[in-house]
C-alpha cells in the first residue's frame, strides 16, 4: 500500500500582536458620551463661543463625530441621540427638553439682540469718545435699555455708552421727561464773581452823571469813590448791553509802543510845544504848554498871540515857579524837549536856558513822535475844547483853564496805571494803587462769601 500524504492546512491570517493590543486599549479606554454630554457639546458649538475645531480638540472628539451629533440633534432631538425612539419620554425628560428648548430660545434672542445693538452702534456711530448725542438718540438708547432682557451694563457695553452717562440721562428723563434730555448750556446758572444788580445800577447811574468818562475811567472812578472794585471789561459789557457805547469820533495813530529813554521821576524832563486855537472874529491864538514827561502833568501854560521865544520863556517862568525848580535848593534843573520851531532855536531862548541852568533837547526834523506826549495832550485838549466856538479870548482861556484842571486832577491816565497826572507828580500814586488793590481783594472776598451763603 502506498502511503498518502496529508493535505496542507489553509493559511490563517494572524494580525500583528502590536496592532491588536492598540485596538484593545482603544476599545477599553473609549469614552462613552451620555446624551446630556452630547447635547452640551452640540449647544456649545451652536453658541459659537469657541470654534468647532477648538471645541472638538478640547473635548477629544473628531470633527466628523461632532457634525454627526449636530445633525442628529437638529433632526430628531434628544431621543435620537439617546437611541430611544421606541418609548415615550417620561416627565423628567420632558422637563429637561423644555429647559433645553428655553435655553436655545434665550441664546437665539441674545444673539439677535446683540446683532441689533451692534448694528445700531455701527449705523449711528455710538460709543465714540466725547461724542455728543441729540435728545432723540438719548431717548432711543433709554428705550433700548428698558426693552432689553440683558442687564443694563451688558446692553450699554454693546452700544459703547458708559453707565455713568446713561444714568445721568435717565435721572434727567425721569425728573423732567424728554425735555430734560436736551443739551444744557455749559455756563453755570450762578457765577460767584457776578456783579450784584444793585452795584450795576450804581455804575449805570454814574455813567449817566458823567457821560464823558470812558469805560476805563468809569471803572477807576467807581472803585475810588464807591470803594467797590469793578474791572474795565465789566463796565464795558454793562454799558454795551444798555447801548451806551458809541464809536470813537477820531482815530488815534500810534508811532511806537513806548519811548526808548524813559524818565524815572517828575521834573527830570519837560516837553513843550505850541498848538493853534481860533477865536471867531479875532483870529488864531497859540497855546504854549510845559508838560512833565514822567507824570503828564501840565505844569505851566499861556495863551499867546504869537509864537515867539519870549512867549516860550514866559511859559517857562510860570512852570519854574509852579514846580519850585527856580529855587536855589534844586540840584538838577529839568531838561527841555522841543521841536525845531523858530521860537525854540532862537538865541534868546538859548541864553535864557543857559542862565537857568537847563539843558535843551530838540527832536529830529519831521519826527513829531519824539514829542509824542505833548502832541497827545494837544489832541486830548482839542477833542474837548473844539466842541464849541469861542467869540472872545477870555472865553477860550477860561475853557482851557477848566479843562487843564480836569486833566491834571480828575482825568485818569491809562499809561500811568489809571492815576491822574497830579497823583503821580505829587507822589500820591503808590498809596492810591495800594488802596485799590485792597478794595479789589476785599470786593472779591465779599462776592465769594455771598455766593457761598446763597449756595448753602
Amino acid at each position: 500500500m502506498k502511503s498518502r500524504r496529508a493535505a496542507p492546512a489553509k493559511p490563517v491570517t494572524i494580525k500583528a500582536p502590536a496592532q491588536q493590543v492598540v485596538k484593545d486599549i482603544r476599545r477599553a479606554t473609549r469614552k462613552l458620551h451620555s446624551s446630556e454630554e452630547k447635547i452640551r457639546i452640540v449647544l456649545s458649538g451652536l453658541r459659537g463661543e469657541d470654534s468647532i475645531a477648538d471645541l472638538c480638540r478640547k473635548e477629544g472628539l473628531a470633527q466628523s463625530l461632532y457634525y454627526s451629533w449636530s445633525k442628529e440633534f437638529l433632526e430628531a432631538g434628544k431621543k435620537r441621540l439617546a437611541g430611544d425612539t421606541a418609548r415615550q419620554a417620561n416627565t423628567g425628560e420632558v422637563k429637561d427638553l423644555r429647559a433645553e428648548a428655553l435655553a436655545l430660545k434665550e441664546l437665539v434672542a441674545d444673539l439677535s439682540l446683540e446683532n441689533r445693538l451692534l448694528k445700531k452702534k455701527h449705523d449711528r456711530g455710538w460709543g465714540r469718545p466725547r461724542m455728543r448725542y441729540p435728545a432723540a438718540e438719548k431717548l432711543e438708547i433709554i428705550r433700548l435699555v428698558e426693552q432689553s432682557h440683558l442687564s443694563v451694563r451688558r446692553t450699554l457695553a454693546k452700544i459703547g455708552i458708559p453707565p455713568t452717562t446713561f444714568y445721568r440721562w435717565y435721572d434727567r428723563f425721569v425728573e423732567h421727561g424728554p425735555e430734560g434730555l436736551e443739551d444744557r448750556p455749559s455756563s453755570p446758572s450762578r457765577v460767584w464773581n457776578r456783579i450784584p444788580d444793585a452795584v450795576r445800577d450804581r455804575i449805570l447811574a454814574l455813567a449817566f452823571e458823567e457821560p464823558e468818562l470812558s469805560p476805563r475811567e468809569l471803572a477807576v472812578r467807581f472803585t475810588d469813590t464807591e470803594k467797590y472794585f469793578v474791572s474795565e471789561a465789566s463796565v464795558y459789557r454793562l454799558l454795551k448791553s444798555h447801548d451806551l457805547i458809541t464809536s470813537p469820533a477820531y482815530i488815534v495813530i500810534r508811532a511806537a509802543d513806548e519811548f526808548k529813554d524813559k524818565t524815572t521821576a517828575p521834573n527830570q524832563m519837560w516837553q513843550t510845544d505850541f498848538t493853534y486855537l481860533k477865536v471867531i472874529g479875532w483870529g488864531w491864538f497859540y497855546l504854549s504848554t510845559i508838560l512833565d514827561d514822567y507824570s503828564r502833568y501840565v505844569i505851566g501854560w499861556k495863551l499867546c498871540g504869537n509864537m515867539r521865544a519870549e512867549d516860550v520863556t514866559d511859559t517857562l517862568d510860570i512852570a519854574l515857579a509852579a514846580s519850585g525848580c527856580d529855587s536855589a535848593k534844586v540840584v538838577h534843573k529839568p531838561r527841555l524837549l522841543s521841536d525845531n520851531g523858530s521860537s525854540y532855536i532862537a538865541a534868546d531862548l538859548a541864553e535864557y536856558l543857559e542862565d537857568k541852568g537847563m539843558k535843551h533837547i530838540r527832536g529830529a526834523p519831521m519826527h513829531p513822535q519824539t514829542q509824542g506826549k505833548i502832541e497827545r495832550w494837544h489832541q486830548t485838549l482839542k477833542n474837548r475844547i473844539l466842541l464849541e466856538n469861542y467869540f472872545l479870548e477870555g472865553e477860550l482861556e477860561a475853557a482851557i483853564a477848566a479843562f487843564i484842571d480836569h486833566y491834571n486832577n480828575h482825568r485818569y491816565h491809562e499809561s500811568i496805571s489809571n492815576l491822574t497826572p497830579a497823583d503821580v507828580y505829587f507822589g500820591r500814586g503808590e498809596t492810591i494803587l495800594a488802596e485799590r488793590r485792597r478794595i479789589k481783594q476785599q470786593t472779591i472776598q465779599n462776592r465769594r462769601l455771598n455766593h457761598q451763603r446763597q449756595a448753602a
